[in-house]
């Protein structure tokens, strides 16, 4: 039996299952010798054990370094061994010029799948290596070689795989210079970008080349890439690079057609493409730290969309024509149907840049479209007043205007009565309600009926233009009827009001009165018993029949006069005919029969009923004569 100083250290240090018991051994002897009450002489026992452990221990270390020493040297000898094996599994596809994906997906799952123990190696070798190793050099050789070739199909999938948009769009028959030619698209937000087939090498590849530190070359080969087919896709959509001074001076008619197609193209770019593309980086790129996918969504869609901004700012800006407003607001609409998802869409940091732009862009058409609404009722007010207008009809402004706000405006109201609303100052909100349940008290129905008020005062000064006093209240009547009846008609009789319609009403028939009153007074003035002597002498048929002759030339002039004269809405014509029959036609037979034991008869060149046939030609716009004998 051994005593406690004749330790086989042979043995110990020749036993790796014993390397844990040596240390705690060794760690309670040196315990014991700080032990003050044990004697010297086992002290002596425990410092003389302690320094053959201290041995045993150098002696172990050394061995395990040899060992370890051994073990690396054959997992350098393996890896160099692989990577001979990998490198020939790499560089085959070198000299095939075939793509790896659609040679089939074992194929390009092996070939992955060897890249990426390229890369652990790559990782042995700079762990295991010394400055100057040639198999460092020549495993990043082939990890090289290795990601050109991913990033060539990369590259190729997202160009080959890409799949086109076809629209389901129905074109609403629209009037010239209306809106909403884009009304009736149907969007398809469920849109692959890329055929599914080949999400899961593209995954593949981006998780290959990120693990090989090669993130930054996937995300801009990606990046171009798909930058590049955007561009293409809103391009063959009608998208133009166009600068915002040639804009600027474009022809109108150019412009206008421009405009609808850039309508659709934005609609389509944001709900189809950038949701798509969205999709696709969020799947393929994710959330890395490297380069996040709603950066890669900016960038990608940043130049289509400065493209599509330019030509928003370049439509905000010039003159505030009438023919403008409603293309405006077509591109506001389409704006603010889109606001949503842009917010989404770059909801983050990387985004901020397409959100101010696209904010700038739509208030800015926004101020266009109230600013030239807004001046509408001056540019009425400035119609310059030259020559009457024949026959004293329907004037072509006022077809002009009521058309504009009739036909065009009520699809666009809410917005408009929005963008009112967003401006307006502190006078019109105190003295206006909003509230949608009164919208002839919303400020839309107020400025609708200052362009009214507008267009009744230029009316007034045109109809100063007649030297024929009934003339101008023709033409006033026509005009205002005409008004009305087109409001009556319309989704804007709400807006306008009852009150507007009744004082329109009123003012037209003060006007139709006025012009009975000054065309037929005198007429029938020579009618009346005035002048006329008692009795039965020939005096009296002198009398009489003077005055049959002075209203039956009075009559004529008027025919000649007034068949020329126009009055497009048949009831109103109607209307008319009956008040200057009630006048006229009953005066002159009251003074007919008055007279009648004077045998006047014979003097008479029209009877009543020729004179209501007669009325039948009145303001037909075709003028004629009366040639009629004595019957």
């Amino acid at each position: 039996m051994m005593g406690m100083g004749d330790v086989n250290v042979d043995m110990i240090s020749t036993n790796p299952m014993r390397q844990e018991s040596l240390i705690a051994a060794h760690n309670l002897l040196r315990e014991l010798e700080a032990n003050d009450s044990l004697p010297d002489d086992m002290k002596k026992v425990l410092a003389d054990l302690d320094s053959k452990l201290s041995a045993i221990e150098l002696n172990l270390e050394r061995s395990t370094s040899a060992s370890d020493e051994m073990l690396k040297e054959k997992e350098y000898n393996d890896a160099i061994e692989k990577l001979k094996s990998l490198q020939e599994k790499i560089m085959v596809w070198e000299s095939n010029r075939d793509m790896i994906w659609e040679s089939g997906p074992e194929v390009a799952s092996e070939y992955i799948e060897a890249v990426g123990e390229v890369v652990c190696l790559a990782e042995l070798f700079r762990k295991l290596g010394v400055d100057g190793d040639d198999n460092i050099a020549k495993v990043e050789d082939v990890l090289q070689v290795a990601m050109a070739r991913l990033e060539e199909e990369l590259v190729h999938i997202l160009a080959h795989r890409r799949q086109s948009y076809v629209s389901n769009e129905v074109e609403d028959d629209e009037e010239e210079g209306g809106g909403h030619a884009t009304r009736g698209q149907q969007i398809d937000n469920d849109f692959d970008l890329i055929d599914p087939e080949a999400i899961p090498f593209l995954k593949s590849i981006k998780e290959t080349m990120f693990k090989a530190k090669y993130d930054q070359e996937f995300c801009s080969a990606y990046v171009k890439t798909q930058k590049e087919a955007l561009e293409d896709c809103l391009i063959g959509l009608g998208m133009e690079t166009i600068s915002i001074d040639e804009l600027v001076k474009m022809d109108w008619n150019i412009m206008a057609s421009k405009i609808k197609t850039w309508n659709q193209v934005l609609r389509t770019a944001v709900q189809v493409y950038f949701l798509a593309e969205k999709r696709l980086c969020n799947e393929i790129v994710g959330k890395s730290d490297e380069l996040p996918a709603s950066v890669c969504l900016t960038n990608i869609t940043k130049s289509s969309m400065t493209c599509l901004f330019n030509f928003g700012h370049a439509m905000a800006l010039g003159p505030h024509t009438p023919e403008k407003l409603f293309y405006l607001l077509d591109m506001y609409e389409v704006l603010a149907e889109v606001k949503e998802q842009i917010s989404a869409l770059f909801s983050d940091e990387g985004g901020l840049y397409v959100k101010t732009e696209f904010e700038q862009v739509m208030e800015r058409l926004g101020d266009s479209a109230r600013a030239t609404f807004l001046g509408f009722g001056d540019v009425i007010l400035s119609d310059p007043t030259a020559d009457p207008f024949p026959g004293g009809g329907v004037h072509p402004l006022s077809s002009y205007v009521m058309n504009y706000i009739i036909v065009y405006l009520p699809d666009y109201c809410k917005t408009l009565n929005t963008l009112l609303q967003e401006k307006g100052d502190d006078n019109d909100h105190n003295s206006i309600t909003t509230n949608p349940l009164t919208p002839e008290k919303s400020l839309l129905a107020s400025h609708l009926r200052s362009i009214t008020a507008n267009l009744k005062s230029n009316l007034e000064k045109k109809s100063q233009l007649y030297k024929d006093t009934a003339l101008q209240h023709v033409f006033l009547m026509n005009n205002t009827h005409y008004m009305q009846q087109k409001v009556i008609n319309s989704e804007l009789r709400k807006i306008f009001g009852d009150e507007w319609i009744r004082t329109q009403i009123v003012n037209y028939t003060q006007h139709a009165t006025s012009y009975v009153r000054s065309t037929w007074s005198s007429v029938v003035a020579s009618l009346r018993d005035d002048g006329i002597p008692s009795g039965s002498g020939s005096g009296v048929k002198t009398i009489l029949k003077e005055k049959i002759r002075v209203f039956s030339a009075a009559f004529e002039d008027v025919y000649r006069n007034q068949t020329g004269w126009f009055i497009r809405d048949e009831q109103l014509k109607e209307e008319l005919r009956i008040s200057i029959s009630q006048k006229v036609i009953l005066a002159y037979q009251s003074f007919i029969g008055r007279h009648s034991k004077y045998d006047i008869e014979k003097y008479i060149k029209y009877d009543s009923d020729d004179l209501e046939n007669l009325l039948r030609d009145f303001f037909e716009g075709s003028q004629k004569s009366l040639n009629y004998r004595k019957r």
